[in-house]
């Protein structure tokens, strides 16, 4: 072969190299890998336990989500670590769009910051694809508890430095972090009991091993209903529909102890962004339909929509505040 016949093929070569790894090849790349998604199941990583409002609210949205999709959409429960074992399984799935992270504060926001040693980082393993509620969480007791108001377990936790006891879904979770941060702020020394799920805790909160339970409106309304517990006070801005009668944190006298709890939707880095899309595209669908959203209220959560970059910027202010509230606190994983 001739000198310049070779150097030809070298350049016919480096030619191609240079269209595979072009910008508009890779995107036609994501595009042809995005055509027929999803063709299977798409999986749902619920890093809590099945009965919990996470659990809930995931099954509502990816029931309707599927039908949308048209694909079923099967929720898996990993729990452990406040949210932090199903994230990190989640981390390390492919990245093609059938596995879908159910995230919030917990696992995407509060144990990141304690635990630098996480096998994930969420900035750096995940992307985010939609917002999906607001969550209303409250201290609850035992309807035989002789605490009627918030101030009266404040009051008596003063009393009695570190015999009072509370629930909540794991260490450094956001629920632990806030209750502590009230009990710096308070002058309390509270005994902090977590537990995988808030299914887990009822027996105990029933039984009366527990004094209070940090609990979603999701879990505890059937109890309240039932007339097996109450609701001392809701860790929110604004009263709930679905307990219009309970004071906010604010109303019960301890402004500033808010504690929003939100979930979203969110997939491994890499992901490409056609499909993320269309996943987007089924949130928005679900949160849309009026039967996932008397749902949600029913259960106490808000249904939240929004742009790809509304969440993106959302997550942004969320991830400084909550860095404040730890350093605050100065909780330790």
């Amino acid at each position: 072969m001739s000198a310049i016949s070779r150097f030809a093929g070298k350049l016919s070569l480096a030619l191609a190299g240079a269209v595979l790894l072009s910008p508009g090849f890779a995107a036609e790349s994501a595009q042809a890998a995005a055509q027929g998604y999803p063709d299977k199941p798409v999986r749902f990583i619920v890093p809590f336990s099945a009965g919990g409002s996470t659990d809930i609210i995931a099954r509502a949205v990816g029931e309707s989500m599927g039908k949308y999709l048209g694909q079923t959409v099967v929720v898996e429960n990993r729990t452990g670590a406040a949210g932090s074992v199903g994230a990190a399984l989640a981390a390390k799935a492919p990245a093609d769009g059938y596995t879908v992270l159910v995230g919030g504060v917990g696992p995407m926001m509060v144990v990141p910051e304690l635990d630098p040693g996480l096998p994930y980082r969420p900035a750096r393993d995940f992307e985010a694809v939609g917002q999906v509620t607001d969550n209303d969480y409250g201290w609850v007791v035992n309807a035989s508890s002789p605490f009627k108001t918030a101030a009266d377990l404040v009051n008596v936790a003063k009393a009695r430095p570190g015999q009072i006891s509370y629930m909540t879904t794991g260490i450094g979770g956001p629920l632990h972090v806030s209750m502590e941060f009230l009990a710096k702020q308070q002058g309390l020394q509270l005994n902090h009991v977590p537990y995988q799920g808030e299914s887990q805790a009822v027996g105990d909160l029933l039984a009366g091993r527990l004094d209070v339970a940090v609990m979603s409106i999701t879990a505890a309304a059937p109890l309240m209903k039932a007339g097996k517990v109450r609701m001392l006070t809701l860790l929110s801005a604004k009263r709930s529909s679905a307990v219009p009668d309970v004071p906010t944190i604010a109303e019960a006298g301890y402004p500033g102890n808010e504690v929003p709890i939100w979930l979203g939707l969110f997939v491994p880095k890499g992901t490409p962004e056609p499909v993320i899309e269309r996943l987007h595209q089924g949130v928005d669908h679900a949160l849309r339909q009026e039967a996932v959203r008397g749902r949600m209220r029913d259960l106490g959560a808000e249904p939240v929509g929004s742009t790809r970059g509304q969440y993106q910027a959302f997550l942004a202010a969320e991830t400084a505040r909550w860095k404040e509230r730890i350093a605050a606190t100065g909780i330790k994983r």
